[in-house]
């Protein structure tokens, strides 16, 4: 199977008390009828630990022109009866498109149970010293950290901030680690995180492994 060049995330908030409903209506409907439609490889959906918005729904996509296409537009317009009753009570929602830019380390056989985000912009006169500093240091080291399975990094085509990183993880805690700690402790990492802006950081807890279209199984 070709693989994912791009990613589409769904952020999603609801209160507490319409969790249920709308967790049973996104793991049985909304998310299996997405990863049908063209261009989409696989989903998977996430909680994050303190974060609003808590819920994450997380699509591989052969390319950055899946998002905007029509193929998603239509399915858009035609929400079904209970989608059009769960929208009525989301409180937050947020939809954005990347391109794949680095993939490091194993592509696990299993959906780790972690998926920790780093989600930042960074000022355009660093720009080529930050992707040289992600590519060349950063991914290379934090991959070798015991519990860290795999890394990859995104720029958005749509929406901000732009530039994403995500960590699959096994060990929730793998970057507080002796090892974390030591590969993530550079000059360079230091002189790169100082320049991080509108930086938003989520620890986030597996609640629905892949589902991939039927073709793919």
């Amino acid at each position: 199977m070709t693989s994912a060049k791009a990613l589409m995330t769904a952020w999603n908030h609801v209160a507490p008390e319409r969790e249920e409903e709308f967790n049973a209506w996104y793991d049985t409907e909304h998310l299996p009828q997405v990863v049908a439609l063209p261009g989409f490889m696989r989903g998977r959906r996430y909680a994050c630990d303190g974060a609003m918005p808590k819920y994450l729904a997380w699509y591989d996509t052969a390319d950055e022109t899946v998002e905007p296409g029509l193929h998603l537009k239509k399915f858009i317009a035609d929400s079904s009866p209970w989608w059009r009753r769960i929208g009525g009570f989301i409180q937050h929602r947020e939809r954005m498109n990347f391109q794949l830019k680095r993939d490091v380390g194993e592509k696990p056989r299993e959906d780790t149970p972690w998926l920790y985000i780093v989600h930042t912009d960074i000022p355009d006169h660093i720009v080529d010293e930050y992707n040289e500093w992600y590519d060349k240091e950063h991914l290379p080291r934090l991959v070798t950290v015991p519990g860290v399975i795999r890394a990859r990094r995104y720029t958005a085509v749509s929406g901000g901030p732009k530039y994403l990183t995500a960590y699959e993880l096994t060990d929730r805690n793998a970057f507080e680690s002796p090892e974390g700690l030591k590969a993530r402790k550079t000059p360079w990492t230091e002189k790169m995180r100082s320049q991080f802006q509108n930086t938003r950081r989520s620890m986030c807890k597996l609640i629905l492994p892949a589902v991939r279209p039927r073709q793919n199984k």
